[in-house]
């Protein structure tokens, strides 16, 4: 007979909503449009940073925030999974799982999708004037956008939303983690105790973490590879562990305020060592395509970006609050709806770019991108938010598990002081 796992006494499993989430979000938010102003509004075409001379090692190590995402996408989406597995509770269901990732990604984007092939065809451009077939999208091209492996399939259509290839990474890492999940639930019932289950899925996430960056040195200069689930997987470990471990130090922290405190910020202050040394890693963004993250600025990313989450998680458990940073009505408001502003912010950029040209100077196209293409990409995501967005997301059916020791969080947290 296949032994039972046993369940540990637990009354804590944890934070029921993590509140910087959306304020961490706002602020990646920013970062990404950031990049993308400065990549779009030099008029030397495909110049990576050049034109920014001493400031683009800067401006190319500003991409933390899609680490950020990553991490922040693997603590959410395998915590119940890990909570499951960890204490021996209630497993999710995997058809409200499918429900609900389906809502939050599929509705929005393929929205977005259909708009900009509309409006740039499929050679992905605004300019006039029939494409040369070679230079428009065929017709398994359009469908690997549908079917989030355009970061694979790539075509001059994906173009206007081209930051979607870190959805489809997103939509991979979904079918990945109840496969996992389930191997984990397998195995767990071999495995007394909480620490010895929790110890045993924390050496196989640094299996994987391992193995994924080693495997972005097979092909580190094509982007399909780079962005495809072996090689992007690693950026979603640190989430994982995250959630992991995080049963088995709630209540130990819970109320322990100071304690909390001293661990968060030295957390912090881990995490912006890792970010300075990131910046000085194997990378030059005027010698390398951003993306091609490899080796040691890998790790370094996800490092980073984990003891980010980690703080954040270790202070909500102790003080209920966050620092300030995340919890402001902005970010907040902001980062709630950054998965629209996401989507729209190329869409803007390069009509801004189309209407420039190419006679403006670098300063004035940089004024008019982020002075102009700021604010409609917001009111752009707001609207799409209010109108496609949250209509689905209300549909969606709560998996995360009840957590007793733990308070309802208020609408507005209040910040870390």
């Amino acid at each position: 007979m296949a032994a039972t796992v046993e369940r540990e006494p637990t009354t804590d499993l944890g934070i029921r909503t993590l509140i910087a989430g959306d304020g961490v979000r706002g602020v990646g938010a920013l970062f990404v449009f950031a990049t993308h102003v400065c990549l779009l509004a030099d008029p030397i075409a495909n110049n990576n940073l050049l034109s920014y001379g001493w400031a683009a090692p800067i401006l190319g190590h500003i991409d933390l925030a899609l680490s950020a995402f990553f991490v922040l996408s693997g603590y959410l989406i395998a915590r119940p999974f890990t909570r499951a597995y960890v204490t021996g509770g209630k497993r999710p269901k995997i058809r409200n799982y499918v429900r609900n990732r389906v809502l939050r990604v599929v509705p929005v984007f393929y929205f977005f999708t259909i708009l900009v092939l509309l409006r740039f065809g499929l050679d992905g451009s605004l300019e006039t004037g029939a494409a040369a077939p070679e230079a428009r999208s065929e017709g398994w091209q359009i469908l690997g956008q549908f079917l989030f492996i355009q970061g694979q399939t790539a075509g001059p259509a994906s173009i206007p939303i081209g930051p979607a290839w870190s959805i489809g990474s997103e939509v991979g890492f979904y079918f990945v983690i109840p496969l996992a999940a389930y191997g984990a639930y397998f195995a767990g019932k071999r495995l007394k105790g909480q620490y010895t289950r929790a110890g045993f899925a924390l050496a196989a996430i640094g299996f994987v973490f391992v193995v994924s960056i080693a495997l972005r040195a097979v092909d580190k200069y094509q982007f399909a590879w780079l962005t495809a689930p072996p090689a992007i997987m690693y950026g979603f470990m640190p989430g994982i562990a995250l959630g992991i471990i995080e049963p088995l130090i709630a209540a130990p922290l819970r109320e322990r305020a100071r304690l909390a405190k001293q661990l968060a910020w030295g957390a912090f202050a881990l995490g912006l060592l890792c970010a300075i040394v990131y910046t000085t890693s194997d990378y030059d963004p005027r010698q390398t395509p951003i993306h091609h993250a490899l080796g040691v600025r890998a790790m370094l990313a996800a490092l980073c970006t984990g003891l980010l989450f980690f703080g954040l998680i270790v202070l909500q458990v102790g003080t209920g609050r966050a620092p300030r940073l995340f919890a402001n009505k902005g970010m907040l408001w902001l980062g709630a709806r950054s998965y629209s502003f996401y989507l729209v912010h190329i869409w803007v950029l390069l009509e801004l770019d189309h209407l420039l040209g190419n006679d403006e100077s670098l300063a004035t196209r940089l004024a008019i991108m982020a002075g102009i293409g700021f604010p409609l990409t917001v009111l752009s995501g707001a609207l799409t938010y209010r109108y496609i967005e949250l209509p689905f997301l209300q549909r969606k059916i709560r998996t995360t598990q009840h957590t007793p020791a733990e308070a309802v969080p208020p609408a507005t947290p209040e910040p870390a002081r």
